[in-house]
Parts: C-alpha cells; sequence; structure tokens
C-alpha cells in the first residue's frame, strides 16, 4: 500500500510540473519596438530621435527587429493583427499602445507624444497585447491518459 500511494505521489508530481514552470514571472518586457532596416535613412533618422527621448529609459527598454530576419516578420505580423495597422515600410515604431509607422513631421511628433507618456506615465510593454497561443488541451489530455495508464500498470504489478 505504500508502494501505491509513493506511485500516485510521483505521478501528481510529474503531472504538475508543466504548472509550476507556467508560474514562472516573464522577464521585463521592452515598451519600445523599433522596426528598422539597414541602411534605411528614415530608420537612421527615426533611431536618433527615439536616442533622445527614451534617454530616461533603461537600454532593455527598447527592441530592435531587423525587417529581413523571419523572426522579425512573424513577430510584426502579430503586432500588425493586435494593432489594425498595415506596415508596407520601415521605420515602425510601436510604442505603449501606438503604432508610429514611416518617418515625417507628424510621425516625429506622435513619437514625441508617445514616448513621452510612457516616460511620464509608463506604459504596457507592446509584447503584451500580442494574445498567446491557446492552450494546449490536446497535449494535456494524452499526458494524463498516459499517466493514467502507467499508473494502472503500476497498481497492476504490485497486486
Amino acid at each position: 500500500m505504500k508502494s501505491t500511494k509513493r506511485i500516485l505521489t510521483i505521478l501528481t508530481l510529474l503531472l504538475l510540473l508543466p504548472v509550476f514552470s507556467l508560474a514562472q514571472s516573464p522577464a521585463e518586457s521592452p515598451v519600445i519596438l523599433v522596426f528598422y532596416e539597414e541602411g534605411c535613412p528614415s530608420c537612421e533618422l527615426v533611431e536618433e530621435l527615439i536616442g533622445e527621448l527614451a534617454a530616461d529609459l533603461p537600454p532593455e527598454a527598447i527592441r530592435r527587429y531587423e525587417i529581413s530576419s523571419e523572426e522579425s516578420l512573424e513577430l510584426l505580423a502579430s503586432l500588425e493583427k493586435e494593432y489594425e495597422v498595415q506596415v508596407n515600410s520601415v521605420p515602425a515604431v510601436f510604442v505603449g499602445d501606438e503604432a508610429i509607422l514611416g518617418s515625417g513631421r507628424s510621425e516625429e511628433f506622435a513619437l514625441r507624444a508617445a514616448i513621452g507618456d510612457c516616460v511620464v506615465y509608463g506604459c504596457a510593454s507592446p509584447l503584451d497585447l500580442i494574445k498567446p497561443p491557446p492552450f494546449p488541451w490536446n497535449d494535456l489530455l494524452v499526458v494524463v491518459m498516459f499517466g493514467a495508464l502507467w499508473l494502472l500498470l503500476a497498481i497492476g504489478q504490485i497486486r
């Protein structure tokens, strides 16, 4: 009987292991995401402006993505969907809940306002707005069924 209890305890801990790993707090998320392209003159101007405006923010508050990488394009597609915008060219800057696309006088004013509000009042990370993938119910069901089968086999061995 003691070995059955021990087996049940071990099985329970193994099944709960994924839950404990989800409870860990995520790393600090950036509040400014910049999508750029190497050699883009507009991107360089926006980068200078961001450096000036975000001087009071820690370096990890700004994350830059070169548009030619596959990961950057996937993230950009997720942000486009969440912000309900279409990015046709760079630079594209996401600050809190604002998307500033392109460069020009009106984009400079929008960027100044968005970063200023972030510095003074704080803002959420654009990454926090992206919806997480759905919970993998099928995977959980497979794990539970495997655990139940393993438990039945273990109990059968004891008798």
